[in-house]
């Protein structure tokens, strides 16, 4: 979609918000059954953006940003998980859902596909 800037993934009259962390939202528009999304929340541990004063400023001065949580994931780079969302009549059905998610899971997984 980067590709396609914000004409697929804007709705006519929505534009993106200039607040960082949401400015890189891909997607702001109604959804109808037969569209299939992809939901990838991710946790980013960014040492150069977490040291910005003017990027993560406001942040720190509403406390936002818990900074002593932060430190607990110091030696965490990123996480994603994604899953494949179908928009449909009743609500959605998640394509993805038998995809292990919890930690403990994901490290059994991986355990078995390296033996």
């Amino acid at each position: 979609m980067e590709d396609l800037g914000d004409r697929a993934g804007y709705g006519p009259g929505r534009a993106r918000s200039g607040q960082f962390g949401l400015a890189y939202l891909r997607l702001d528009r109604d959804l109808e059954p037969g569209m299939l999304v992809t939901i990838e929340p991710g946790f980013y541990n960014v040492p150069a953006i977490l040291a910005d004063e003017r990027l993560c400023g406001p942040f720190d001065r509403d406390r936002t940003l818990d900074r002593e949580r932060l430190a607990a994931f110091a030696d965490v780079r990123g996480i994603r998980i994604e899953d494949d969302v179908l928009c449909t009549e009743g609500g959605s059905e998640v394509l993805t859902a038998s995809i292990p998610k919890e930690a403990d899971e994901v490290a059994a997984q991986v355990r078995g596909a390296a033996s």
